[in-house]
């Protein structure tokens, strides 16, 4: 009997230690908690949002989660001090520990902004085996509006601020500059309640003969207290003076809306003016004499191609010409045109001499037209002794036009030529 009961033992331990075991992992497997909060839920351009992110584990972590950065797109995204600090909570009875941090989110444009979707890195130990356990713990996308307030729509640049000033100093022009001398001058925007990264560029610069501007990099500089920011820019530009004259440096003046009074106020400085006692700057000739080489080039490219044209181009130009043109005087249509012409002029000379080189061009029978062409001389020269009516030159025409086809016909489409050496 006790053999039985050692043997039944034997095969239930290894079914007692599994059962522990999935006893065990279940336990182990209880995940991180991760919550996502967001203040206030809509947004204001250049006003923060408070962005928290809490991590609740049931044991302890050894070592700190991996946050993400959540930079985003026109968004200004800073962690102030002590933005991430020690929580517990209860949770099913029982005392969870873990982190909180804070971000502080400053954006930069009206309308949606999405935050994409990230992980966080968390390490805790195994509430069984104290071991170290790492969690990869998922972040949905996070969408949040922004808007501009009531007031503040026509801004350009848009600064929403609880502070703004303008200061500025200028060095050097107390009295006229000699050529040479210089006058710096300094100007500095402070604001409260927000980046100092909303500060649009402050000097105009200056445009003039009399002297020269050499502006300096921007020094931006932002500081945080309380999780509020605040910061400043500088701009310094220096003018060397050149040739004589004034110089009219502008006056700057910047629109901004006070978030605490709800208003838009502006902040004003005054110009200033600065005398170069200096001789006049030189008269600068209306063409340079780059434009002078430039234009004496292009001259004298366009004479060497006109000359090579006349040299090569146009003897075969003419000579084809002329070669068109003998061919065309030498042409049967030629000699019908002139024909034509006479018979239009009502000129029988005419007639008679167009028709002889016609007929020399265009062989048929000679006495084809006689009849015709002798009705046109006797109502010319006979006893009436006038012109020759409308009629028989109109039935020469006629006879003309049906004996060029004729013959047309008969030498095949083309006016035949005599022979140029007959002899």
């Amino acid at each position: 009997m006790r053999v039985v009961v050692l043997a039944l033992s034997l095969l239930l331990f290894p079914l007692g230690l599994l059962a522990q075991t999935e006893n065990a992992d279940t336990q182990s497997a209880v995940e991180p908690l991760v919550r996502v909060s967001l203040e206030p839920e809509t947004g204001v351009v250049g006003q923060p949002l408070v962005l928290r992110i809490s991590i609740l584990v049931p044991t302890w972590m050894p070592q700190p989660p991996a946050f993400p950065s959540m930079e985003a797109p026109n968004v200004i995204v800073r962690l102030p001090e002590r933005a991430s600090g020690p929580i517990s909570e209860r949770v099913d009875g029982e005392t969870w520990s873990g982190v909180s941090r804070a971000y502080r989110l400053y954006p930069m444009l009206a309308g949606e902004v999405s935050l994409p979707a990230q992980n966080i890195t968390v390490t805790y130990a195994d509430p069984d085996t104290t071991q170290p356990v790492t969690y990869e713990a998922p972040l949905e996308p996070i969408r949040f509006q922004v808007r501009v307030p009531e007031g503040a729509e026509g801004l350009d640049p848009l600064i929403l601020a609880s502070g703004f000033t303008l200061e500025q100093s200028i060095e050097g022009a107390d009295g006229p500059l000699g050529q040479g001398e210089a006058a710096t001058r300094t100007v500095t925007a402070r604001i409260e309640g927000t980046s100092p990264l909303f500060i649009p560029p402050l000097l105009p610069g200056v445009q003039t003969d009399a002297v020269k501007a050499y502006p300096k990099d921007p020094v931006v500089q932002e500081k945080e207290e309380r999780g509020v920011l605040s910061g400043s820019r500088t701009e310094l530009e220096t003018y060397v003076a050149q040739y004589g004259g004034v110089v009219e440096l502008p006056a700057i003046s910047i629109d901004w809306f006070n978030t605490e009074s709800g208003k838009v106020e502006t902040a004003r400085l005054e110009g200033a003016r600065l005398e170069v006692d200096a001789p006049s700057a030189p008269v600068q000739p209306k063409i340079s004499p780059r434009q002078v080489a430039m234009l004496v080039g292009a001259g004298l490219l366009l004479g060497l191609l006109l000359w090579a044209g006349n040299r090569w181009l146009l003897p075969p130009l003419k000579s084809r010409q002329a070669e068109r043109r003998a061919a065309r005087l030498a042409s049967e249509r030629f000699a019908a045109h002139e024909v034509e012409k006479a018979i239009a002029q009502k000129d029988l000379s005419g007639v008679v001499t167009a028709l002889a080189l016609w007929s020399q061009r265009c062989p048929g029978d000679e006495d084809a037209l006689e009849p015709a062409l002798a009705a046109i001389g006797a109502e010319r020269f006979g006893r009436g002794g006038g012109a020759a009516g409308q009629g028989a030159w109109q039935v020469f025409r006629s006879a003309f036009q049906a004996e060029r086809k004729r013959r047309l016909q008969s030498a095949g489409g083309r006016g035949a030529l005599p022979p140029l050496n007959p002899t």
